[in-house]
């Protein structure tokens, strides 16, 4: 059976995460804008956004897992929990753009909240830069309610572009922010290996930035999935 990027980690992808997380510090605190990043993605985001919010009670436990400094949990109401191993990085240069709510400095991978206490668990295009993909989907598991909503999105690759970055990767020439490649299938399969029912995937759009034949084009696409009742 070839690895997946769900898989358990080796060193080699312990010391990419490390890069990871430097290269997306280096850019929040150089170039990132949390202001243009809400608001060129929020139509990306609208739709399935509000199918979400239907889905929710009146007062829901919201965790964002990986917030960045985007913090895209606050767009529902109720008690908010934004999660990020940088966040003390993205309070201090950004403490003025940061919502309302828990601010947590913590990995996707041990977090800090109590078992079955969300209603809705977000991820967004995060799961692509942590150490151990799987154990951040357990713990999505874990701290949803039974029933409760787990909504996960990356920056998917077509199969052909997914096996030449995994190749890369392999030789230790991987890319410095988005350590881990996923397709479609991979994600999925993360989702359903961490205990939840996968409820539809949905196609965000297309995100690469340079042309490129529509075979080696990354996809945005979010699963939508539930915790066991």
């Amino acid at each position: 059976m070839r690895p997946e990027p769900g898989d358990q980690p080796s060193p080699g992808r312990r010391e990419r995460w490390l890069r990871a997380q430097e290269h997306e510090r280096r850019y929040w605190e150089d170039r990132g804008d949390p202001r243009r990043a809400l608001a060129q993605r929020e139509p990306r985001y609208a739709q399935v956004f509000a199918r979400v919010a239907e889905q929710l009670p009146g007062a829901p436990r919201v965790v964002d897992v990986g917030s960045g400094p985007t913090c895209w949990g606050r767009v529902f109401p109720g008690m908010r929990v934004y999660v990020d191993p940088l966040m003390a990085s993205y309070r201090a240069r950004w403490g003025d753009q940061l919502p309302e709510g828990f601010l947590l400095a913590a990995a996707g991978e041990s977090l800090p909240l109590r078992s079955r206490s969300c209603d809705l668990v977000l991820s967004l295009n995060a799961i692509d830069h942590c150490a151990d993909p799987q154990a951040v989907i357990r713990e999505c598991a874990r701290v949803a309610r039974p029933g409760g909503l787990i909504a996960v999105s990356v920056y998917a690759h077509p199969p052909l572009r997914a096996a030449l970055r995994r190749l890369r990767e392999g030789l230790g020439l991987g890319s410095a922010p988005h350590p881990l490649s996923f397709t479609r299938g991979t994600l999925v399969r993360l989702v359903e290996r961490g205990g939840l029912e996968v409820l539809e995937v949905l196609d965000l759009g297309c995100v690469s930035s340079r042309t490129r034949p529509g075979v080696l084009k990354r996809r945005e696409l979010l699963v939508l999935g539930r915790a066991p009742a």
